[in-house]
């Protein structure tokens, strides 16, 4: 049976009392490696999610210009 681990007792097996250790291992069941993918996947999610919304909320001011002076050329051709 697999022993319950946190991120405390995690990082003090990176550390000990001489520094940061050179050579860790890290044990991961099922179920840690499921919620570590789930938590990736929700991450990538959520920054896609932000820059769609980022973006279509904030004008782009460069292409309003661009279109402004499109319509001041056609006005212009005419």
């Amino acid at each position: 049976m697999s022993q319950k681990r946190n991120l405390k007792s995690w990082i003090h097996n990176l550390v000990d009392e001489d520094g940061i250790k050179t050579e860790v291992t890290l044990e991961m069941d099922d179920e840690m490696l499921r919620k570590l993918v789930f938590a990736i996947l929700g991450a990538g999610t959520g920054v896609i999610l932000f820059h769609h919304l980022l973006k279509n909320t904030i004008p782009n001011r460069q292409l309003s210009s661009i279109q402004n002076q499109l319509q001041q050329l056609k006005i212009a051709n005419t």
